[in-house]
């Protein structure tokens, strides 16, 4: 599998220089100017020309970065119009950004009309046209998310990221190479508040790091009740709580070339912890060798705690038996209880669900829907559902799926846009697309998040992982959290 995996990562390595080359070659058009008329086209397609990546038909927020692309039809020349503005060269069309901005303030809430011409020798042909939608909602203009090569089972630099998504600046929160090469991962923020963030730091300077209020915490999280450290956490809308799993973690790695890795719980809880007495609450936590529960996140109001769970089975023998069901339970922030019934949402039968995320007005359960298991990044059938809290009814997603991968996702603070993970353009690595969901829960036609140089997509060769939306930019600066890393003790958490 190592192999197979080396092979294309190679074959990705040299598409990728291909690619640049071949445009280099053409000499790319990096700016554009208005007046220019068209050449007479010989020749009229009824299709839409290839892009990359995809943005035919999107719908995309007025604060987004240029939409950059690069035109996957061999050519010539290219001649190229977005609104008024005319590019002509190269294959690869990058927008200045003040154009990109007057652009979408003229058409907001309207559409920006593309025409794509390439021409080989003397004759010219003429694409179908095609719109990009700009809506009047806003995102969130930062995504914060892992950058991790995607075998998992070997990796040297790991770091989380924020990405300016009115801009193309990215800059790092923590990188390893800071903390001794150590694994950080499970980051998450209080309903989309950039102050207000965790994450974890395994090996070396080990442990759970909070930050609130400008002060960095470190924690020791594992007790003598619980069966690991804290491992992946949801924030309580006040701020007090977090719910998060324990998890006794394994990873296997397929044989065959169609299916690449697991990743299983041995054993799992749901436990949840209080900021403010730094305490594991036993009155809150679902500790029980018969039943598997994990991934586990709080309603907008704080007043229900979701969870998947499963009846505990024998690992990894039963590895693709075991399906999860989502349910929630009451919780009671004032007492920092939980109570029962459980009340269950998407009920594993043949099935299983995962990841349970609710829109933050309440409306809409957003999950992931895979064949088995509750870790299903490397399933190519999982895809997101979502269900109308109101009604429990399904809303078709079929907009936002692909035949490949989809799993992790993430909503904005006003409820109308999400990101996500797929691996739909290679199978490989995991990229992060936006999608706009409208009053009625409909997903748009979702956009992979633009970057300055849409080639960059092909050679590199790192995964997104865990792609969070935030209102601002974190603020917590890495020399910080690298002396919070070296310096301060970890403090042993209690267990109520």
């Amino acid at each position: 599998m190592r192999n197979e995996m080396k092979r294309q990562i190679t074959r990705r390595l040299v598409i990728g220089y291909i690619i640049a080359q071949t445009i280099a070659l053409a000499g790319a058009s990096l700016s554009g100017c208005s007046g220019e008329s068209a050449p007479v086209a010989t020749d009229a397609r009824a299709e839409r020309p290839a892009i990359f990546p995809d943005y035919t038909g999107v719908t995309v927020p007025a604060n987004i970065a240029p939409l950059n692309f690069r035109v996957d039809i061999p050519a010539d020349e290219y001649h190229v119009r977005i609104g008024d503005r005319t590019y002509t060269g190269g294959a690869t069309i990058r927008i200045k950004p003040k154009d990109w901005a007057r652009l979408t303030r003229a058409h907001r809430g309207d559409s920006i009309p593309v025409e794509i011409m390439t021409r080989h020798g003397d004759a010219w042909t003429r694409w179908t046209s095609f719109p990009i939608y700009v809506s009047e909602r806003p995102i969130d203009s930062r995504l914060v998310y892992r950058l991790i090569e995607p075998g998992y089972e070997k990796w040297h630099i790991v770091g989380l990221y924020q990405r300016d998504l009115e801009s193309f600046e990215e800059k790092p929160i923590i990188r390893n190479d800071m903390t001794g090469y150590n694994c950080i991962n499970c980051h998450s923020f209080r309903m989309n508040d950039p102050e207000q963030m965790m994450f974890h730091m395994r090996a070396a300077y080990g442990g759970t790091y909070i930050v609130q209020e400008g002060r960095i915490s470190k924690l020791n999280t594992k007790t003598d009740e619980t069966i690991s450290h804290l491992t992946y956490p949801y924030w309580h809308p006040s701020g007090r709580y977090i719910v998060t799993s324990v998890n006794e973690i394994r990873q296997f790695f397929h044989a065959v070339k169609e299916r690449k890795m697991e990743v299983y719980d041995l054993e799992s809880d749901v436990v949840v912890y209080d900021t403010r007495g730094r305490e594991i609450l036993s009155k809150a936590s679902f500790l029980s060798k018969s039943d598997f529960e994990t991934f586990p996140a709080f309603s907008p109001d704080g007043e229900w705690l979701y969870y998947c769970t499963a009846p505990a089975q024998k690992m990894p023998e039963n590895y693709d038996r075991i399906r999860y069901s989502i349910c929630r339970v009451p919780f009671d922030a004032e007492r920092g209880e939980i109570r029962f019934p459980a009340d269950t949402l998407a009920r594993a039968d043949s099935l299983s669900y995962t990841f349970p995320r609710v829109s933050p007005d309440g409306r809409f359960l957003m999950y992931t829907e895979t064949a088995y298991g509750q870790f299903p990044i490397w399933h190519t059938d999982a895809e997101i559902r979502m269900l109308d809290l109101r009604t429990r009814t399904q809303v078709d997603m079929t907009a936002l799926n692909s035949s490949d991968t989809e799993s992790y996702h993430s909503w904005s603070s006003g409820s109308d846009w999400v990101v996500f993970s797929t691996r739909r353009d290679n199978g490989l690595y995991t990229l992060p697309y936006i999608c706009a969901i409208d009053e009625a829960g409909q997903p748009a036609k979702p956009f992979l998040v633009p970057r300055e140089d849409p080639d960059e997509y092909d050679y590199l060769l790192y995964s997104y992982n865990i792609p969070e939306l935030v209102r601002g930019e974190v603020t917590v600066s890495p020399y910080a959290i690298q002396e919070a890393a070296r310096k301060n003790k970890a403090e042993q958490v209690r267990f109520k």
